[in-house]
């Protein structure tokens, strides 16, 4: 990814997760998003 270490990917998983429990808009947003790429 880019050079970067395994571990800055799990950082920036994990931190998605956080802000996506906090954020019914922004869960909601990325829920779409992952519907349109699974076609």
């Amino acid at each position: 990814f880019g050079g970067r270490d395994h571990t800055t990917v799990l950082h920036a998983v994990r931190k998605i997760a956080e802000e996506r429990s906090k954020d019914a808009q922004l869960n909601h947003e990325l829920h779409v998003l992952e519907q349109t790429l699974k076609g």
